[in-house]
C-alpha cells in the first residue's frame, strides 16, 4: 500500500507543484548573450557549418531554463541530426534548382508569359515545400523535447499539412489577407490535433470566426493601405515600367525616375505603420485565445500576458535600435571629416554597419524574446494538472534526422 493510499489527503507531486507558479523561465541574459555571440563567430569561421550545432546549443539553453511544475524541459536533439537532415533536403532542392535553371536557359528570348509561368510554377513549388518543412520541423522539435522523462510527439502527414496551409494561403491572398484567421486556425488545429505528450493526445478548439472579428481591426486598415497606395500611384508605377524599357536600351533615366519618385503619394504608408501597431495587439489576443483552446487530456491552460507589457517591450527595443542607428549615422559623418585616413574611416563605418544586422538579431533575442518568454511563463495558469500523472511514455517511432527542408529553406528560428 502506497503513502497515497494510506493518506488520501497527501498531495501528489504534480498537485503540490501546482500550488507554485506552474511555469517559469529562469535563463539569464548575459550567458545567453555570450552563447549567441560565440555561435555567430563560429558560424562565420566555419562558413555556416556550425549553424546546426549553434541552433542545438541555443535550444538546449532555452529548454533547460524552462520549468513546468518545478521540473525542467529537456532538449534531446543534436547538431549532427540537423546536419544530416539538411543534407537530405539538398538531395531534393539541388536537382529542383538545376531543372529550373535549365528551363530558364532554354526559355531565354521567349515571350514574357513563358518566363512568368516558369517562375510561378517554380516558386509555387518552393512555397509548398516550405509548408512541408514547417510540419517536419515541428515534428522534429517535439520528438526531441521531453518533460519528466516523457517525450512529446507529432503524427499526421506533412503533405496533408502542406495542402491545408497552401489552400488556405491562396484564399488568404485572394481576400487580401482577410481570410488569414481561418488559415491560422486550420493549420494550428491540424498541428495540435496530431500532437501528443507520451500517450496523451493534444487538441485545439478554436474558431476562425472568433478571430476574424478581432483580425479586421488590423486587416481593414492593412487592406485600405494597400488599395490606397497602389490605386493612387498606379499611373506613376506604369510610367516607371515604361522608363525601365528605355534603360534596357541604354538610355539615361536617372532624372526621369527621380521625378516619378517625387510624384508618388506616400501618405498611405502611414496606414501601414498604424496597422503594424495594431498587429501587435492582435498577435497577443490570438496567442491567448489559442492557448485557452489547447487541451492535454483534461488539462487546460490560460495565458494572461498583458497587451500593454508587449507594447512596452517592443517600444523600448526599437527606441534603443533607433538610438544605435543614430550613433552609427553620426559616426559616418564625423570620422571621415576628422581622421587623416578617410578610407580607413569609411572601411570602419562599413564594417560597423555590416556587424549591426547580426547584432540586432542577438539583441532582439536577449531583450525581446527572453523578456516576453519570462512574462508568458509567469502569467500562465494550468488546471487539472493531476491528469498528467496518468500519461506514460509513448512507444511511437522517432524521426532519426533533423529538420532538413526547414534548414535548407531557412524556415523557423531557434
Amino acid at each position: 500500500m502506497t503513502d497515497q493510499e494510506i493518506n488520501p489527503e497527501t498531495p501528489s507531486p504534480l498537485l503540490a507543484a501546482s500550488s507554485k507558479p506552474p511555469t517559469l523561465f529562469g535563463g539569464s541574459r548575459m550567458p545567453l548573450f555570450w552563447l549567441l555571440l560565440r555561435n555567430l563567430l563560429l558560424t562565420i569561421i566555419t562558413v555556416g557549418i556550425y549553424r546546426f550545432w549553434a541552433k542545438t546549443r541555443v535550444r538546449q539553453f532555452f529548454w533547460r531554463h524552462t520549468k513546468l511544475l518545478g521540473d525542467r524541459l529537456e532538449y534531446l536533439g543534436t547538431g549532427g541530426e540537423l546536419l544530416v537532415g539538411f543534407l537530405v533536403a539538398l538531395v531534393v532542392l539541388v536537382p529542383l534548382g538545376a531543372i529550373y535553371s535549365l528551363l530558364q536557359f532554354f526559355s531565354f528570348g521567349q515571350t514574357f508569359w513563358v518566363s512568368l509561368t516558369l517562375d510561378a510554377v517554380y516558386y509555387t513549388l518552393i512555397l509548398f515545400l516550405i509548408q512541408i518543412a514547417i510540419h517536419r520541423m515541428r515534428r522534429y522539435r517535439l520528438t526531441r523535447t521531453a518533460w519528466r522523462g516523457v517525450r512529446f510527439g507529432l503524427d499526421g502527414s506533412s503533405f496533408k499539412y502542406a495542402l491545408i496551409s497552401f489552400g488556405y494561403g491562396i484564399l488568404t491572398l485572394l481576400t487580401l489577407w482577410l481570410a488569414r484567421p481561418w488559415l491560422r486556425v486550420a493549420t494550428m488545429k491540424y498541428f495540435f490535433n496530431h500532437a501528443r505528450f507520451g500517450t496523451a493526445s493534444l487538441s485545439l478548439d478554436c474558431s476562425g470566426g472568433w478571430l476574424f472579428k478581432r483580425w479586421i481591426v488590423f486587416g481593414i486598415p492593412f487592406v485600405i493601405g494597400i488599395v490606397a497606395f497602389f490605386g493612387l500611384n498606379w499611373e506613376t508605377f506604369a510610367e516607371m515600367g515604361t522608363i525601365e524599357e528605355k534603360s534596357a536600351k541604354g538610355q539615361d533615366i536617372a532624372d526621369e525616375m527621380l521625378a516619378l519618385f517625387q510624384q508618388i503619394e506616400y501618405w498611405p504608408l502611414a496606414i501601414f505603420v498604424a496597422s503594424t501597431l495594431i498587429r501587435i495587439w492582435y498577435s497577443v489576443v490570438e496567442f491567448r485565445y489559442m492557448v485557452s483552446g489547447l487541451r492535454i487530456v483534461a488539462v487546460s491552460i490560460q495565458s494572461n500576458i498583458p497587451v500593454a507589457f508587449v507594447y512596452r517591450v517592443y517600444a523600448l527595443f526599437w527606441l534603443a535600435v533607433l538610438g544605435l542607428v543614430g550613433l552609427i549615422t553620426l559616426s559616418t559623418l564625423y570620422f571621415p571629416l576628422h581622421l587623416d585616413a578617410p578610407s580607413i574611416a569609411h572601411m570602419l563605418t562599413v564594417l560597423t554597419v555590416l556587424a549591426l544586422f547580426p547584432l540586432l538579431g542577438i539583441l532582439k533575442t536577449i531583450f525581446v524574446d527572453v523578456t516576453l518568454l519570462k512574462r508568458v511563463c509567469a502569467t500562465l495558469s494550468i488546471e487539472n494538472v493531476a491528469d498528467l500523472e496518468r500519461v506514460v511514455q509513448s512507444s511511437a517511432d522517432l524521426p532519426s534526422h533533423g529538420e532538413g527542408l526547414a534548414d535548407a529553406l531557412d524556415v523557423g528560428g531557434f
